[in-house]
């Protein structure tokens, strides 16, 4: 089963900032998938995003685990984060972070992933760390994708970031967001 987020509030930009190399465009990369931002929730502190992987190639596209995932700010500059492979630290337990499993994705069809993480600032010591993009390999060592999710990246001082392992769309036409 795949995460269940609402839809996000967009959080408007004064001016455009430049955008780090590599910003995926909507045309489907060589290595056939692309990854895309699938709406976001925000409340108390507790931010989780959806991610989606699409299978926009012409072979299947084999996961198993979780994505490998960066946080850059305004530059593409990395931010200093941990990330941790399931939510149940950020989240508590959820029907949807089981352990992985393999997932094989024929053309068209999609997976998700969720990223959580708590915008709690209790370190005064250092400024509140905020992204503006997300560097995403479908698998550790996979060419990676960089997006930019109309969702805050807004991490506090906490310096954690958790990611739930693929779980594979149950029809190619919904989404986590379409779902509830």
């Amino acid at each position: 089963m795949s995460p269940l987020v609402p839809t996000p509030s967009v959080v408007p930009s004064a001016t455009p900032s430049p955008s780090p190399p590599g910003l995926l465009s909507a045309a489907c990369p060589p290595e056939g998938v692309r990854v895309q931002p699938d709406g976001g929730d925000a409340a108390a502190g507790l931010r989780v995003l959806s991610i989606t992987l699409v299978n926009c190639g012409t072979k299947s596209y084999r996961l198993s685990g979780y994505p490998a995932v960066q946080a850059l700010d305004d530059d593409g500059a990395v931010l200093d984060l941990r990330v941790l492979n399931g939510v149940t630290e950020i989240l508590g337990s959820m029907p949807w972070d089981g352990p992985p499993k393999p997932v094989t994705l024929r053309p068209g069809q999609r997976a998700s992933t969720a990223l959580a993480w708590r915008n709690t600032y209790d370190d005064t010591r250092k400024p509140p760390a905020n992204g503006k993009y997300l560097r995403i390999e479908p698998l550790a060592g996979r060419p990676a994708q960089t997006i930019e999710p109309d969702a805050a990246l807004d991490f506090g001082s906490t310096g954690r970031l958790a990611v739930s392992s693929w779980q594979l769309f149950p029809d190619a036409s919904t989404s986590p967001t379409a779902r509830r």
